[in-house]
């Protein structure tokens, strides 16, 4: 028997749109997802293994409402129902996606729900169907009272490479609202942005974020080939490759017995961390394109948070 695991009110800050105004300053968007999954084992063996991760689930709604500039929402419902049903637990996905467009007179909301299953296999000796059965239907409801939450942080094809990763953090005040920048770039020269904030946080914290959520990122993707991760703390480069492994060994205490600041940040970044990541510091401000990059979407996002 197949069950389901309903995911909520998935929000992220996204530039989809066919109105020229969506594209430049962008929008809220906020996913609801059914997903048929047989997880019955995991009911008895207690295993990861046995179910769904929903937060990689989650994770790959925000990254596509976040890195993807579609015209239009129904193409973003369709991706955000492709890469969840990349997992193979996955047997049937119904995916809504809300947004408020900035229609003038119009302060309602626009939904679009698609339902899309897996591709079966033919009957027919070595022949594949390539399509989907999916049912798509545009709904306006009335608009909410909304606060602004924190856009959090996977590419579809496993087939080109990630060769390397820049990261920075950014804070007004620290601590104060902050921001996180990520530019991945690929094997065929093409590249990716990630990006989010935080309405309370520090500078450091903001460093940590941008290298757990490119990591984050970069677990998705699933390759081989070494990735070279460039940030411009050293806080974050000391720590991931020098200083956790004692905090670890001294119950998350430094040498000081002293608990270890930022603690839950550190406690995300290490178990995504792993040899096949090289760490590189760069210089921040220094003239690097990727390191001015990241810190323009980290200092974007902290003046929303402004």
């Amino acid at each position: 028997m197949t069950s389901k695991i309903y995911l909520k009110g998935v929000r992220a800050y996204g530039y989809v749109g066919y109105l020229p105004e969506e594209n430049v300053l962008g929008q809220w968007f906020e996913v609801d997802a059914t997903l048929w999954v047989d997880f019955e084992k995991s009911t008895h063996s207690d295993d990861i293994d046995d179910t769904v991760n929903y937060i990689s689930c989650i994770r790959k709604i925000e990254n596509l409402i976040q890195t993807e500039k579609f015209k239009l929402i129904e193409r973003l419902v369709g991706a955000i129902a492709d890469s969840l049903l990349e997992d193979q637990k996955i047997t049937q996905v119904e995916v809504k996606v809300i947004k408020h467009p900035p229609i003038p007179n119009f302060q309602g909301s626009v939904a679009v729900e698609i339902l899309r299953s897996r591709p079966q296999a033919s009957a027919a000796t070595n022949v594949k169907t390539s399509e989907s059965v999916s049912e798509i239907k545009t709904i306006s409801t009335p608009k909410p009272q909304a606060d602004s939450n924190t856009p959090s942080t996977a590419i579809n094809s496993t087939s080109i490479q990630i060769i390397s990763i820049h990261t920075d953090g950014a804070c007004s005040k620290n601590p104060g609202p902050g921001g996180w920048g990520v530019v991945i770039h690929f094997s065929d020269g093409s590249t990716k942005e990630l990006g989010g904030g935080i309405r309370e946080t520090t500078n450091n914290q903001m460093e940590l974020q941008g290298a757990i959520s490119a990591l984050e990122f970069l677990s998705t993707h699933k390759q081989s080939a070494p990735v070279d991760l460039y940030t411009d703390s050293k806080y974050v480069l000391d720590g991931i490759t020098k200083w956790i492994k004692g905090w670890k060994k001294n119950g998350w205490k430094t040498k000081d017995n002293k608990p270890v600041k930022n603690q839950e940040f550190w406690q995300q970044l290490d178990p995504l961390n792993s040899s096949n990541i090289r760490w590189h510091w760069v210089e921040g401000h220094s003239g690097d394109p990727d390191n001015e990059r990241c810190d323009a979407i980290a200092r974007s996002y902290t003046s929303k948070y402004s």
